[in-house]
């Protein structure tokens, strides 16, 4: 073999690597351009959502941006981004949290996926967990408290299930360590999930049973917090809903563990963030009253 020839294969090998890279450029800003076309193309009044991002790689290339944006835009919703470092501090300052929620003029809280909860804030079992950020535990707790200190409505999605139980005391349970379970919970294929009939959470979506939610989790909530209501379980009796001061008619906080967001064709599901963006709006009336009066 020629010299000319061997260097063939290493070629074809750089201009694939250049095609992949190009794609994934233009993927990054495509998304990108939604995101803002989303965002413009909602009314000037749209409840404003603080909206706490995937800190995973997904996250960062903005995959996650998209697929909660067109469920929220869909619903009347406009995300407003916030990240550990966006009160302007280090470390998490309650104060500055609740600064950060006015200055933004936050009308609800929608906490996503990405790596597991920190087990030391719960007394959990370290091993096995996967892509762990403690600034970003300790700020989401602190803006759940946030929120519901002003009866802002809370929305949870798969981490946000699980760190919102954390907020209020409860535990987590960690699927890796049951190989079944790891196997059924993180999965593309989904789940069947099992709702209690008289939950809010049922109500609201009109069924008791979903046959196939999509489910990508190592963690679940376990032992509920103060004041949380387990309302839904998937295979093995894992915990795949919750709900918070659920007898509190002033009070909306809700988590689901599977991801109503990739369910785009789902009416059922879809009614979830319906559901949150309009009491989001009721609070930015509320809220909007009181600067009146002001």
């Amino acid at each position: 073999m020629s010299e000319k020839e061997a260097k063939r294969p290493a070629r074809r090998w750089l201009v694939r690597v250049g095609v992949v890279c190009v794609v994934l450029v233009v993927f990054y800003v495509l998304v990108r351009f939604a995101f803002q076309f989303w965002n413009l193309s909602l009314p000037a009044d749209a409840p404003r959502i603080a909206f706490s991002l995937d800190d995973t790689w997904i996250g960062q290339i903005g995959v996650t941006d998209t697929t909660y944006q067109q469920a929220m835009t869909r619903a009347g919703g406009r995300l407003i981004t916030v990240r550990p470092d966006a009160a302007g501090s280090p470390k998490v300052e309650p104060e500055l949290i609740e600064t950060l929620l006015d200055e933004k003029k936050i009308d609800g809280l929608l906490l996503t996926g990405g790596g597991d909860v920190d087990p030391d804030i719960y007394g959990g079992d370290t091993d096995k967990t996967m892509l762990l950020h403690r600034l970003r535990d300790d700020f989401e707790i602190a803006l759940i408290r946030a929120a519901r200190a002003r009866n802002l409505p809370i929305l949870g999605v798969c981490r946000g299930c699980q760190i919102l139980n954390v907020a209020f005391g409860g535990t987590l349970r960690n699927l890796r360590l049951e190989e079944e379970l790891k196997e059924s919970h993180f999965t593309f294929k989904g789940h069947p999930v099992e709702l209690v009939p008289d939950s809010t959470l049922a109500k609201l979506l009109g069924v008791t049973r979903l046959d196939n939610a999509y489910s990508l989790h190592g963690q679940a909530a376990d032992k509920p917090g103060t004041g949380v209501t387990v309302v839904a379980t998937g295979p093995g009796d894992v915990v795949e809903a919750i709900e918070v001061d659920a007898e509190n008619e002033e009070s909306w906080i809700m988590a689901v563990q599977w991801h109503p967001e990739m369910a785009v064709t789902d009416a059922a599901q879809n009614k979830v963030f319906n559901a949150f963006v309009e009491r989001a709006r009721k609070a930015r009336q509320q809220r909007l009253s009181v600067t009146t009066r002001q």
